[in-house]
Formats: structure tokens, sequence, C-alpha cells
């Protein structure tokens, strides 16, 4: 598989034809682009620009190494207005997650102003798009945050109520979630659910 952070221009030659193509026409070169240098991960790409275009969210079920934190990066590739630094936001979730780690640490200056407000910047509520991985793993005060996220776009923070500009969220385990531990409302805000498979000795990447 070809070495990638997600984070290069990995179609120039698509933005300079764009003016000249059909919607369909598009969304194919789009999906071509996306999937350069992946290999049997048309399907997956595929829905996570399918989930994004409509503002939705996308769960990935896979083993580790299956590039799934990939494709959420390149998703940010097919939009113009996103800023591939500053509006992508991943993190490694893990049961001692905080919300600092998340939704940004407590702003020192407005707690001697007795105001409890967050630092968002560069965090999860200030992201277009997001990776989410082992999400199941993260604890119930976490959990809740990505509820109001996830459904009404807002975040919570402090006394203000700040509208979300998330775009698409991408989560991912090896993992479905545990019964009974109160995980059924998240797992129903993942409309679309793939299950992202390693590469099959059977394909064609094999043969010489």
């Amino acid at each position: 598989m070809e070495e990638d952070n997600g984070k290069s221009d990995i179609f120039p030659t698509y933005k300079k034809k764009e003016s000249s193509l059909s919607i369909l026409e598009r969304m194919h070169e789009i999906c071509k682009y996306l999937n350069k240098g992946l290999f049997g991960k048309d399907e997956a790409v595929g829905l996570a620009l399918l989930s994004a275009i409509a503002g939705e969210s996308i769960f990935f079920l896979g083993l580790p190494g299956t590039a799934k934190s990939m494709i959420s990066r390149r998703i940010t590739c097919a939009f113009r207005d996103i800023d591939q630094e500053k509006d992508y936001f991943e993190y490694l979730m893990n049961e001692f997650s905080t919300p600092d780690e998340i939704c940004g640490p407590v702003s020192l200056a407005k707690l001697n102003q007795d105001e409890y407000v967050r630092k968002t910047e560069g965090y999860l509520p200030s992201a277009k798009v997001a990776f989410l991985d082992e999400i199941w793993k993260s604890g119930p005060a976490i959990l809740n945050t990505l509820l109001t996220i996830i459904n009404e776009k807002k975040f919570h923070n402090g006394k203000k109520v700040e509208k979300v500009p998330l775009i698409s969220l991408a989560a991912a385990s090896n993992e479905l979630p545990e019964r009974n531990r109160g995980l059924e409302a998240l797992w129903d805000r993942f409309i679309l659910r793939v299950i992202v498979n390693p590469v099959n000795n059977d394909d064609d990447f094999f043969v010489i």
C-alpha cells in the first residue's frame, strides 16, 4: 500500500478539469482520486464521501492497519473550504480519555472570572471532519457530549451553546459496542456502518 498521511494534494489533475464535468462525472473523478494508492477500499471511500456530503456520521469496523484513519483524512481533500491542518481532528480513544482531550482544555483565564469555558480551537467542536478511533473504549462523559455534537451539531461550552461546523464524523473500532453499557444511543447516530477488510490473499494485489 502506498505510504500516505492523507494530507497531501492527491488530485491536482482533477482540479484543472473540474468545471467541464457533470455532477456524476465529478463524483466518479473524486472517488477515483480519493482511492489513489489504496487497494480494495472503493466501497468504504465511496460511503465515507457520501456520509460527508449528507452531513451524517459513519462507523468503520475492522482490524488495525486496514486504512480506516487514512480514509477519513482523505475525505478532507474532497472539499474546497476544508483546511486539512485546521479543520480536521483525529484522536485515538481509550478508557482513560477525558473531555479535555476531545473538546479542549478549560480556559484558565476564564476560570479566574468564575466561568467554566473550554478552548475548543483545534479540537472536535471546531472541526469540520473528525475521526475517532476505538470509540467504544471512551467513557460516559465523552460519549454524552458526542451525542449532542453528532445529532444537533451543538456544543455546550459553559453557559453558551456553540454551533459545531462538523460536516462528518467517522468513528472506528475493531469491535462492536458492548450491550448494557448505555452505548445504544450513540450507535444509532452512525447511519452508515461499514466493514473494512484487510487485503485478501485472493486479490490481484499479490499477483506478480
